[in-house]
């Protein structure tokens, strides 16, 4: 059978939709107002495809300002401090002391935060540069021991460590064309750490090729938070509901994407349901994030 809406599930969109609704407006969910929700619903027509908009919404993996800044907080006060104090590059007496150097104007800190895809000065709209901004406004990250990746050849003198910041790792792509573009591997007795909030499991494996980096990100997503996941149980089914078939389900987003004149899937492509206040990336579905003639999107990219 096509995909289509399980007899059970009919009163899913209005349940879904009221309850989206009600964490815009207490501000759970935050980028995006109730006028453009109601713009992205008018894509979906038929009950198949108001079916389809409601597993995506209730599916959604949303991180909002306040989500960003406790992933950083737990990064600053947990996750890097275990990292530097195992090598050695730990001086301080506590975490207090820590937060305080680095909210301290000291050119010969021998550490550096590092935005990741933003080398030139106008990259402000990348998601390194964005979040390495939020490091600076919400943990008080002093400029002078943050760095541009063009800087890095060779890297300030005294700097032991280079920790690169970002929102999501995906498939590992993007941040294997960084090292490439900023000659990274050239770079010699420097400690390197990557620090996405996010990341994709096989993203991490990807990265294993560089035996000189650690990979430490806060949230870990795998393949089960793929849209398209099949069920543990009957690996046919599609996992959001056990009934229809997992190629069914994408051969049937597949078709609207294109009727939509959006594209089905994109290079960096993982079939994740993510979003962030600041942007979406481009390894979630596209329709949460694309734009055309027709159709609207939820959040911005």
């Amino acid at each position: 059978m096509p995909f289509h809406v399980p007899d059970k599930h009919y009163s899913l969109y209005s349940d879904v939709e009221r309850r989206f609704r009600g964490m815009l407006q207490r501000g759970v969910i935050t980028g995006t107002e109730e006028s453009t929700l109601d713009r992205w619903l008018d894509n979906f027509q038929s009950e198949e495809e108001l079916y389809f908009a409601a597993r995506v919404l209730e599916r959604l993996i949303f991180r909002s300002q306040g989500m960003i800044e406790s992933s950083i907080d737990q990064m600053l006060h947990c996750v890097l401090p275990a990292y530097l104090r195992q090598r050695d590059l730990y001086p301080h007496p506590s975490i207090e002391a820590f937060l305080e150097a680095l909210g301290e104007s000291i050119p010969s800190y021998p550490l550096r935060f590092v935005g990741v895809d933003g080398n030139r000065a106008f990259d402000t709209g990348k998601s390194g540069v964005v979040i390495i901004r939020h490091y600076k406004r919400h943990a008080g990250i002093n400029k002078a021991i943050t760095c541009r990746p063009d800087s890095l050849s060779p890297p300030p003198e005294g700097v032991r460590c280079l920790v690169f910041v970002d929102d999501m790792l995906g498939t590992g792509k993007q941040f294997k064309d960084f090292v490439s573009d900023n000659k990274l591997a050239e770079i010699q007795g420097v400690h390197m750490v990557y620090c996405p909030l996010v990341a994709f499991e096989k993203g991490i494996e990807k990265l294993q090729i560089f035996p000189w980096l650690t990979v430490l990100p806060i949230e870990v997503l795998d393949k089960r938070h793929q849209f398209f996941s099949a069920s543990a149980k009957s690996p046919k089914l599609w996992a959001v509901d056990e009934i229809n078939t997992a190629a069914d389900a994408k051969a049937f987003y597949n078709t609207l994407a294109a009727d939509k004149g959006i594209p089905g899937s994109t290079r960096h492509g993982l079939d994740l349901v993510l979003g962030f206040e600041h942007s979406t990336p481009n390894n979630s579905l596209s329709l949460l994030w694309a734009e055309s003639e027709n159709w609207t999107p939820l959040f911005k990219r």
